[in-house]
């Protein structure tokens, strides 16, 4: 029913369209307007040099509504502003209102609705101190009609049932009838069916009683225009009467006077009948000539309105045309580019599976690699310790250094191959972490047990201030590995007799742990911190003994705190030192 009540409305939604694309049409002045602007123009400089802003206002006006005649809004625009800033200077109050209200319809042309928003607001807080109740209507339907077009639709809503309201106290039926129309196409918009529906039923009962009293009017017009001509005729039917009264005077005395000449009189009698029945005789060709060009003007207005008629079916026919040569186009366009796409997608497909199956042997070398090597440095290094331990005093003083320096570089590769061996897992996606709670003083301090003596060798000092009881949730293993690479980093940028701390946060969510490891080495700009975990970017550098590394340390660490559930963040200042806050979890997760 909703439907085929609007199918109703259809030709007539064509027509408002058709329209309003010819009037989007930016169109050049003709010589007559182009020369009012001149002349315009030139009064205002006139009125401005003699301080009469009104006038001045008046003819930026003029200019601002030839322009939007002519469909060139930007313009019109121009001139308008000029106009309200002048009415602002003279507190024009009224001429201000009028004039935001074209330049709200003016952004609405341009479909700048915010804009137009603004100007029918402005219209809208005059109205109101003006308290005109016909013009508060207007303005509240054209503010509607911008928060429809930005989509604020219950703020539509809002000022169309204030208008409504007012319409309904002035009992104006037409405001009552738009209010209606602007209230079901929000309702739809905003999708409520039934709100719609039910303000459409009552806006076409509202416009058919419109179209009703029109007709009445219509048939009243021409019901007096009737009467008129009745009077008229009435008028020029006594007039006849009198004249012939006069006649038939004349006549008897006229027989009173001349009896000898009855003869005569007779014979004037006949010619006087037969001139009156001559004259009816005109009276009525006249009329049917009348009544012909009567008739020749209605059909010559049949024609004219079948013209029009032809006329807008053609050209909804050329606009249907072009609108499926439009899609028909798109749609051409569309086939085209879904196949180039089509093509690209394998194309992506193919090099996704390239590069999967070289991500996965280079993985692979790197795990071979790294398998290969940690045997021999692992064997190297407990030749390093035997030597130490058993045959330290036998070794020459200048070969002890040299030891010390072996031994330590074996560690760092050592460190190295296991950063390395442990990153490509991470890749391959191996690691699984097996989470446990873990006391996390424990781990701690037997990460800095196991680096003290590279510690010592830079002669420094490392200090726990974990408690003994903290417990955390994570894998035990990979929080190994990211403690000693922390620690281990610290020694390495970390100068002479530094020092260097592990504390926790105590400002901590009670569901997690910071654990802080605090060293007072070289440090990092700020540049160099946002690098960090990206392994394109992240460049390796030397410690403060020319400790060498590979850049995966800092990336292996964020990978595995991350499969733990928990989180690692680095600030760092430079020449003062760096401070690296791991969070755990607390609790282990059931």
């Amino acid at each position: 029913m909703y439907i085929i009540q609007k199918k109703n409305y259809l030709l007539l939604l064509i027509t408002l369209l058709i329209n309003f694309q010819l009037k989007a049409q930016v169109l050049p002045l003709t010589r007559t307007d182009s020369g009012r602007v001149l002349q315009y123009q030139s009064q205002y400089d006139n009125f401005l040099s003699a301080n009469n802003y009104k006038e001045a206002s008046r003819m930026m006006n003029e200019i601002g509504f030839i322009y939007w005649n002519y469909n060139q809004y930007k313009r019109a625009i121009s001139f308008y502003e000029k106009s309200l800033k002048l009415n602002i200077n003279i507190e024009n109050r009224n001429g201000t209102a009028m004039i935001h209200n074209n330049l709200g319809m003016l952004y609405a042309d341009t479909e700048d609705y915010e804009k137009a928003l603004y100007h029918f607001t402005q219209t809208l807080a005059a109205r109101r101190s003006q308290k005109e109740p016909y013009s508060i209507i207007s303005s509240l339907i054209n503010r509607s009609v911008a928060y429809n077009n930005i989509k604020k639709y219950n703020l539509s809503i809002n000022d169309l049932q204030e208008a409504l309201n007012l319409a309904r106290e002035l009992n104006d039926i037409k405001q009552m009838a738009s209010t209606y129309a602007m209230l079901s196409e929000t309702y739809e918009k905003l999708g409520n069916v039934d709100e719609s529906l039910k303000y459409f039923t009552l806006y076409k009962t509202f416009y058919d009683e419109l179209k009703k009293k029109e007709v009445k009017k219509i048939a009243s017009d021409l019901e007096s225009e009737s009467l008129k001509k009745q009077l008229a005729e009435s008028i020029a039917k006594t007039k006849e009467l009198e004249l012939e009264k006069n006649e038939i005077k004349l006549k008897e005395n006229g027989k009173a006077l001349l009896s000898e000449k009855q003869k005569n009189i007779n014979l004037y009698q006949d010619l006087t009948n037969a001139e009156m029945i001559v004259g009816l005789q005109k009276r009525d060709l006249l009329l049917e000539k009348v009544n012909a060009e009567v008739a020749e003007a209605k059909n010559l207005v049949l024609e004219k309105e079948k013209s029009y008629v032809y006329i807008i079916a053609g050209i909804i026919t050329f606009f249907v045309l072009i609108v499926a040569t439009i899609v028909y186009l798109n749609s051409r366009k569309i086939k085209v580019q879904n196949q180039q796409l089509h093509q690209q997608n394998l194309a992506i497909a193919a090099q996704k599976e390239q590069l999967t199956i070289s991500n996965d042997v280079k993985n692979k070398i790197f795990s071979i690699i790294a398998h290969d090597l940690r045997g021999p440095i692992a064997s190297l290094q407990s030749f390093f310790e035997i030597i130490e331990e058993d045959y330290y005093d036998e070794i020459p003083e200048d070969l002890k250094d040299i030891l010390s320096q072996l031994k330590s570089g074996n560690a760092q590769i050592s460190t190295i191959l296991d950063n390395l061996l442990n990153w490509a897992k991470t890749q391959m996606s191996e690691l699984k972490p097996k989470i446990q709670e873990v006391n996390v003083f424990d781990l701690v301090d037997e990460n800095i047990k196991l680096l003290q003596r590279l510690a010592e060798g830079k002669e420094i000092s490392i200090i726990n201030e974990i408690p003994t009881d903290l417990k955390a949730s994570s894998d035990l293993e990979m929080t190994k590995i990211v403690f000693r690479n922390l620690i281990q980093n610290a020694i390495k940028f970390t100068k002479k007799k530094g020092i260097i701390k592990v504390q926790i946060n105590p400002n901590t969510d009670t569901e997690k742990v910071e654990v802080v490891v605090i060293d007072s080495g070289v440090g990092m700009s700020e540049e160099k911190v946002n690098t960090l975990f990206n392994l394109k970017s992240n460049k390796s550098t030397y410690g403060t003994n020319n400790e060498k590394g590979t850049g995966l340390g800092l990336v292996l660490c964020n990978d595995f705190i991350k499969i733990c559930g928990g989180k690692l963040k680095v600030a760092s200042e430079l020449n003062i030192g760096t401070t690296i806050t791991v969070t755990l979890n607390k609790k282990h997760d059931a």
